[in-house]
C-alpha cells in the first residue's frame, strides 16, 4: 500500500498589528490530514488552537519568532479555514495550511514528530526516529524573512530519508516570511539525525515541523490484530465412537 503523500500547500498569508490571520485550506478530501503552521514576531504572544483543530506542538521560540503547529482530519471536502487567533495587538503574524492524503483514518496520524526553531542560515533542527521501514517523513517550515528565493540543500544527517521539495514560497507582508514543505521515504526504522535547511541567502529564524506519518496499511494491520485477539479456537470434541 502506498505511503501517505503531500497533496497541496495553501497560500502563505500574513497579517499586521491588530489583525489575526486565517490561512486558506487548499483542495482536500474526507480523511485528508491538514497541517496548519503559524508564527509571530513577538514570543510573548500566544495563539489559540483553531476551532476543531488539535495542537501538535508549540509554542516553540527563538529570538523574535514564536511558532505553533496544529492538525485536523478533514471530515468533508469543504473544511472551514482555521482562524489563528493571537492574543496580542502588535507584531506580524503568519500562517499556512498543507494537506496530506493516505494517512491512518483514526487517531493521531503521527508516529513521531518534533517542532523546533533555529537562528541564522543554515537552519538546523532536531530530527525524529521513524518507526517502520518505508515511512513517509515530512518537514514543514515557516521562516521570518523572504530574502532567500530558494533552498540550496535540505538534508538530514543520516540521509534517511532523502528529502524532495514539494513547496516553497515567500511573501512581503510586514517584515516578510517564507513557507516550505519537503518530504521523503525513510528506508529504515531509525533516527533521521539533525534536519538542515540551507537557503540561498539569509534566514534570520525558521521553525520546522518534522514528522513521520502512519498510513492506511497501519490502520489495516491494527484491525487485523484486533480481530486476531478476538478469535478463539472451537472447543475440542471427541468424534470417536463410544
Amino acid at each position: 500500500m502506498a505511503a501517505p503523500a503531500w497533496q497541496a500547500s495553501g497560500t502563505l498569508l500574513g497579517a499586521l498589528t491588530t489583525n489575526d490571520v486565517t490561512p486558506v485550506i487548499p483542495a482536500h478530501a474526507i480523511d485528508d490530514i491538514l497541517i496548519c503552521i503559524t508564527a509571530n514576531r513577538v514570543i510573548t504572544n500566544t495563539c489559540a488552537t483553531p476551532s476543531g483543530w488539535t495542537l501538535l506542538h508549540g509554542p516553540i521560540d527563538s529570538t523574535g519568532w514564536r511558532s505553533y503547529a496544529f492538525w485536523k482530519r478533514a471530515a468533508s471536502a469543504a473544511e472551514t479555514n482555521p482562524l489563528c487567533d493571537w492574543t496580542a495587538t502588535s507584531a506580524d503574524k503568519y500562517a499556512q495550511v498543507h494537506t496530506l492524503r493516505g494517512c491512518i483514518r483514526t487517531g493521531s496520524p503521527f508516529a513521531a514528530s518534533s517542532l523546533a526553531s533555529d537562528l541564522t542560515d543554515p537552519i538546523a533542527v532536531a530530527g525524529i526516529t521513524t518507526t517502520r521501514i518505508s515511512q513517509r517523513v515530512i518537514a514543514v517550515g515557516i521562516g521570518s524573512d523572504n530574502a532567500s528565493a530558494s533552498i540550496t540543500t535540505f538534508t538530514c544527517a543520516n540521509d534517511n530519508p532523502i528529502f524532495a521539495q514539494r513547496h516553497y514560497s515567500t511573501i512581503a507582508t510586514g517584515a516578510d516570511a517564507t513557507g516550505l514543505f519537503f518530504d521523503g521515504i525513510a528506508a529504515t526504522a531509525s533516527a533521521t539525525g539533525t534536519v538542515t535547511a540551507d537557503h540561498n541567502s539569509t534566514m534570520p529564524a525558521m521553525a520546522i515541523l518534522v514528522a513521520a506519518l502512519l498510513d492506511n496499511e497501519f490502520d489495516v494491520m491494527e484491525r487485523l490484530q484486533m480481530l486476531k485477539g478476538m478469535a478463539h479456537p472451537l472447543p475440542h470434541r471427541n468424534l470417536g465412537r463410544s
